[in-house]
C-alpha cells in the first residue's frame, strides 16, 4: 500500500506545482469558495464561532462544518496570513494520501491484497479525485472518512460488534451533507447485521441494545447540527442548500423539480460512468462498478450487506446531489470525494469479468488489459487536470482577488461591499461584505433566486448602516440582473471598474454559472445609491378616497403577508422579480419591484370597510414586443372572493409603467379581507394576460 500512497503523494504535491508555477509563484485555489472556508475559520481560530465577520450574525455558508473547524484549529496554533491557504491545501493533500491507504484496506478486506493495491493505484491518479483535494476545499478529508467509515464497517461487521464505525461516521457526517447519505446507508446495515446476529445467537439482547444504541451517534450527531445552526440562526437549513437546492426555486410545480433532478441524476450517472466523453473516468466504469456491486453478492454472504450499503449509499448521494442546480458545477467537486468507492468497485467488476474467462492465462490478460487501460486513460488525463486547476486558480485571481485588492486600496474603510462570489473578498478586501448569494448573509437565499426586485427589497429591508454602499459583482448573475439595477438608479451610471477574466477555462473556473450565461467573463465595481429606497410606496398621482392596504409586487416579505401568487399560464413557467425606475410627474425618481407575469395573480386585501366600493389602482407595465401580437395582452378579468367583478384593460401606449384603476363593487365586499383575482378572462387557452406587476393599491 506505501507503493500508491507514495504515487499519491507525488501526482498531489505536481498538482500544487503546476498551479503554482502558472500563478507566477502563488498558489491560487481553483475556487473562491476555498476562501469562504478560510474566511470562517480564521474568525473561528479568533474565537468568532460561524461569523462570517466580526460582529456579523452566526450563518451556515461553509459547506463543512468539520472542516473550517479543523482549519480554525490550524489558525488557532499559527497557520495564519499566507500560511493558512497553505494549510488546508496540505491537509488535502495528507487526506488524499490517507485515502489511498484506506482504499488499500479495503480491497485487502473484501477482497484480496492485489485488489486493493490495485484501488489503491486507480485512486492515487484520479485526476478529478486530486483536483478536488488540491483545491483548498474539504474534498480529501470526505474522501478519507468516507472509505474509512465502509472500511470501519466491513471490518467489524463479522462480530457484529460496531466500535470503531459510528466514530468514523460521526465526522464524516459534520464533513458534507452527502456523508450522512452513505452513512444512513451504513446503518441501514449495520441493523441488518445486528438483526442477524441476534438471530444467529451471537449477541445477547442487551449487547445488541447497546450496540444499536451506539451506533445512532452520527445519526444524533446529524440532529444536533441542525439544531445548532437552529439555535443559532434561525434556520436548521444551510444556507448554500437555500441557495442552491431546486427544491427552493421559484418552479411552480414539484413536477419541474423532479424534472431538473432527473436531468441532474442522468447527467451526473452519465459523466461519472464513463458513458460520455468527459475525461473524468474511464469508459465503463457503470458497467465494472455493477460488476463490482455483483462480485460482493456472490462472493461472501456476509459481503452481501456491505453491496446493499454501497449500492444504496452511492445511488443516495446521486439523487441527493441532482437536487442542487450546482450538482456537477466546480468540476464535480460534491461528488468526487466518493470516486474512491467507485474505483474500488471498478476494480472487483474488472476481477469479476476477468473470471468469466474459463483459461487462467487469458484471464490474467483480460484484468490486465482492463487495469492497462484505466490507468492508461487516467495518467494521460492528470496533466490536464492539473493545467485546469492552475488555470481556474488564474480566473479566481482575475476575478474574485484582483477586485478584492482594488477594493482594499480604493473604497473607504467603512465600505460595505455587495459581492456574488464572497470568499476572496472578505478574506483580502478588510471590507465588510454582504453576500447577495445568501450563503454568509442570512436571508438573502431566497430574494436572490427570486429574481433583480425580490434581492433590491431584501436590501432596502436592511438598516441603512447595513446595506452594501458598493457591489462587486458579475455583470450577468444567475436571475440578478445589475445593469438592471443601475438603470433604475439604484447602482451608479457606468462601473467605477471593470475587471476582465481572460483565464483559458473561465466559464469552470468560476464555478460552472458562466457556462450558460457567460455573464461571468468581467467583474464589475458600482457604488450604490439607496437614496431610492421608499420612492415607491405611494402612487405618483393622488388616488380617490384613503389608501387602506397596498401588495407589494417583488418584496417577498410583503407578498407573503397577502397571500400574493402568480397564476402561471404554464406550468413551469417563471414569473422572476424585476426592477425597473422612472421620474414621476412630480420630478422624483421613483424606483420599485415587480414581477413578469404571463397569466395572472391572486393576493389578499386587508383593513377594508365591508359594504363600501374599493378602488384598486396598480401601477402596471403592458408595453411588451408581444403587446404587438396579443391584442389581449393587457386586458384581464378580476373576481373577488370567487365572484367576477369585470374586465380591467391595461394602457399599452406608454414607453414604461402607469397607474390604472378599477372599481371593486361594494356588494363584493363583504368582509374586512378581500381576495382578489387578476387574470385571463379566458381560462386555459391563449391568448395569455402578459404584463409587468408592480403594486396595488386599495382606496375607500
Amino acid at each position: 500500500m506505501w507503493g500508491p500512497a507514495g504515487l499519491t503523494l507525488v501526482v498531489a504535491l505536481g498538482f500544487v506545482l503546476v498551479n503554482t508555477a502558472y500563478d507566477q509563484g502563488r498558489y491560487s485555489p481553483p475556487l473562491d469558495d476555498a476562501y469562504i472556508h478560510l474566511q470562517y475559520a480564521r474568525q473561528i481560530g479568533l474565537g468568532h464561532f460561524l461569523q462570517y465577520q466580526t460582529g456579523q450574525p452566526p450563518s451556515t455558508g461553509a459547506s463543512s462544518l468539520l472542516y473550517v473547524l479543523v482549519l480554525g484549529a490550524a489558525f488557532a496554533l499559527g497557520a495564519q496570513g499566507g500560511l493558512l491557504l497553505y494549510a488546508a491545501v496540505g491537509l488535502g493533500v495528507l487526506s488524499a494520501v490517507a485515502t489511498t491507504v484506506l482504499v488499500a484496506h479495503l480491497g485487502r478486506t473484501v477482497a484480496s491484497r492485489r485488489v486493493g493495491a490495485v484501488a489503491a493505484v486507480f485512486t492515487a491518479l484520479c485526476g478529478p479525485f486530486l483536483w478536488g483535494a488540491t483545491s483548498g476545499m474539504e474534498v480529501g478529508l470526505v474522501a478519507a472518512l468516507a472509505v474509512g467509515t465502509v472500511l470501519a464497517f466491513a471490518r467489524e461487521q463479522p462480530t457484529a460488534r460496531f466500535r470503531a464505525t459510528p466514530v468514523v461516521g460521526m465526522f464524516l457526517v459534520l464533513a458534507r451533507p452527502e456523508g450522512l447519505v452513505l452513512v444512513m446507508a451504513i446503518s441501514v446495515a449495520v441493523a441488518v447485521t445486528l438483526v442477524q446476529a441476534v438471530r444467529c445467537g451471537r449477541l445477547g439482547a442487551a449487547a445488541t441494545a447497546g450496540t444499536a444504541a451506539w451506533c445512532t451517534l452520527p445519526l444524533v450527531v446529524a440532529l444536533g447540527q441542525r439544531l445548532l445552526y437552529r439555535a443559532l440562526t434561525g434556520s436548521s437549513e444551510n444556507n448554500g442548500v437555500l441557495a442552491k437546492s431546486w427544491l427552493y426555486q421559484p418552479l411552480g410545480s414539484p413536477v419541474e423539480v423532479v424534472d431538473r433532478m432527473a436531468t441532474n441524476a442522468r447527467e451526473a450517472v452519465s459523466t461519472y460512468g464513463g458513458l460520455d466523453g468527459v475525461g473524468v473516468v474511464a469508459p465503463g466504469t457503470l458497467l465494472l462498478a455493477a460488476l463490482g456491486i455483483a462480485a460482493l453478492v456472490f462472493d461472501r454472504p456476509r459481503h452481501r450487506v456491505l453491496a446493499g450499503a454501497l449500492a444504496l449509499g452511492l445511488l443516495g448521494i446521486v439523487v441527493a446531489d441532482s437536487t442542487l442546480m450546482t450538482a456537477l458545477w466546480q468540476n464535480g467537486r460534491y461528488m468526487s470525494p466518493f470516486l474512491p468507492l467507485v474505483l474500488l468497485l471498478v476494480v472487483l467488476g474488472t476481477r469479476t469479468l476477468g473470471r468469466a474467462v474459463p483459461r487462467p492465462e487469458q484471464s490474467r490478460v483480460v484484468v490486465a488489459g482492463i487495469v492497462g487501460v484505466v490507468v492508461l486513460i487516467a495518467a494521460v488525463s492528470d496533466p490536464t487536470w492539473a493545467l485546469r486547476s492552475a488555470q481556474q486558480g488564474a480566473g479566481i485571481r482575475e476575478a474574485a482577488l484582483s477586485p478584492a485588492m482594488w477594493l482594499r486600496g480604493n473604497t473607504p474603510p467603512d465600505a460595505r461591499i455587495g459581492v456574488n462570489d464572497v470568499g476572496a473578498t472578505a478574506y483580502f478586501s478588510d471590507r465588510r461584505v454582504v453576500d447577495l448569494i445568501g450563503l454568509t448573509t442570512n436571508g438573502l437565499a431566497t430574494p436572490s433566486v427570486e429574481g433583480t426586485g425580490a434581492l433590491y427589497e431584501a436590501l432596502a429591508r436592511m438598516p441603512a448602516d447595513q446595506r452594501p454602499t458598493y457591489f462587486s459583482v458579475f455583470k450577468d448573475f444567475m436571475d440578478v440582473d445589475f445593469e438592471a439595477m443601475s438603470a433604475a438608479g439604484v447602482l451608479s451610471e457606468k462601473p467605477l471598474t471593470t475587471f476582465e477574466t481572460r483565464s483559458p477555462v473561465r466559464d469552470v473556473a468560476l464555478g460552472g454559472v458562466c457556462q450558460s450565461n457567460g455573464g461571468c467573463e468581467e467583474t464589475d465595481v458600482w457604488a450604490a445609491d439607496w437614496s431610492v429606497v421608499g420612492s415607491g410606496n405611494r402612487p405618483e398621482t393622488p388616488v380617490p378616497g384613503r389608501i387602506v392596504d397596498r401588495v407589494n409586487v417583488g418584496d417577498l416579505t410583503d407578498e407573503a403577508a397577502h397571500g400574493y401568487g402568480v397564476d402561471r399560464a404554464l406550468v413551469g413557467m417563471k414569473a422572476p422579480t424585476i426592477l425597473r425606475g422612472k421620474h414621476a410627474p412630480d420630478g422624483r425618481r421613483v424606483v420599485d419591484s415587480g414581477r413578469d407575469v404571463v397569466g395572472g395573480e391572486h393576493f389578499t386585501l386587508r383593513g377594508l370597510t365591508p359594504g363600501v366600493p374599493v378602488v384598486l389602482t396598480s401601477r402596471v407595465e403592458a408595453r411588451e414586443p408581444l403587446v404587438d401580437r396579443n391584442t389581449q395582452a393587457g386586458v384581464v378579468a378580476v373576481g373577488v372572493d370567487g365572484r367576477a367583478a369585470g374586465d380591467w384593460t391595461f394602457p399599452t401606449d406608454a414607453s414604461s409603467w402607469v397607474q390604472t384603476s378599477v372599481v371593486l363593487p361594494g356588494n363584493l365586499i363583504t368582509a374586512s379581507e378581500a381576495t382578489v383575482t387578476v387574470g385571463p378572462r379566458q381560462p386555459y387557452l391563449q391568448p395569455y394576460p402578459a404584463y409587468r406587476s408592480f403594486d396595488y393599491w386599495a382606496s375607500q
